[in-house]
């Protein structure tokens, strides 16, 4: 261990202090914080011959816990997401990284950015959760729902692909077109396809699954309701119902 222990403190410009916690198990205390100040938990040990391994024996996510649980599959979707990006791997919460002498600065560099990051999820949450509802919506109906056909962006009018809806389905011989709305944009584009669509004299279902259906200004929520045949006021209901509703659509 005196090697690698002395490349981190020449590396660091003795701007480290470095505790023994148990036998063969080192805590470095780097100049290197989380967004809200704290400093970021970091140990090094060694693994075999020239090889070592940073990790945070679970301090990183016993952290995060105190004010944000992973508590559903698309947050842990987002943590697994952090850790692949980062070549890191999980040993019963405790988060690592393989290093050797060579390489330790900017492995420890590495892992801890990575580490800031995790503790950050608390932070960034409502946005990141929204930048994957689409991505949600897509795996649970490639998942759930291949019984009712889903094809993905659809074009109703030939040579319009302004107006692609984001999915059909056929229970029934006629198309049911959906469309996932997260913002002002989409359910204005959601109500003037299917506006269009009556227009050219389609037999469809128009139906619309939004992100958060209260958050669209009143006037926007007014057309989509007065357009759309069929709107699931969240991704959760539509989860929920979707199966029902396109089962009923059969009868």
């Amino acid at each position: 261990m005196e090697e690698i222990l002395s490349y981190i403190k020449s590396d660091f410009n003795g701007r480290v202090a470095i505790k023994e916690k148990r036998p063969g198990i080192y805590q470095l205390l780097l100049p290197i914080y989380h967004e809200d100040g704290d400093m970021v938990d970091l140990f090094i040990k060694k693994k075999d011959n020239n090889q070592y391994i940073l990790c945070d024996f679970g301090l990183t996510l016993q952290r995060l816990s105190y004010t944000y649980d992973i508590d559903t599959e698309n947050k842990e979707s987002i943590l697994q997401r952090i850790l692949i990006e980062n070549n890191l791997s999980e040993e019963q919460g405790s988060i690592c990284f393989d290093t050797k002498p060579e390489t330790i600065y900017t492995d420890i560099m590495h892992i801890t950015q990575a580490y800031a990051k995790i503790g950050s999820m608390r932070f960034f949450k409502r946005e990141i959760i929204e930048n994957l509802f689409y991505e949600m919506l897509d795996e649970f109906i490639v998942k759930e729902l291949q019984e009712f056909k889903p094809k993905k962006k659809v074009m109703p009018i030939p040579n319009r692909d302004d107006l692609e809806a984001d999915y059909s389905f056929s229970p029934n011989g006629h198309p049911i077109y959906l469309f996932g709305v997260k913002d002002v944009a989409k359910a204005r584009l959601a109500t003037i396809s299917c506006l269009e669509y009556r227009m050219q004299k389609l037999n469809f279902r128009g139906w619309v699954v939004n992100e958060d259906f209260e958050k669209l200004p009143k006037k926007d929520r007014s057309r989509l309701t007065n357009t759309i045949d069929k709107q699931f006021t969240s991704f959760d209901e539509f989860k929920t119902n979707a199966r029902e509703f396109l089962e009923r659509e059969k009868m």
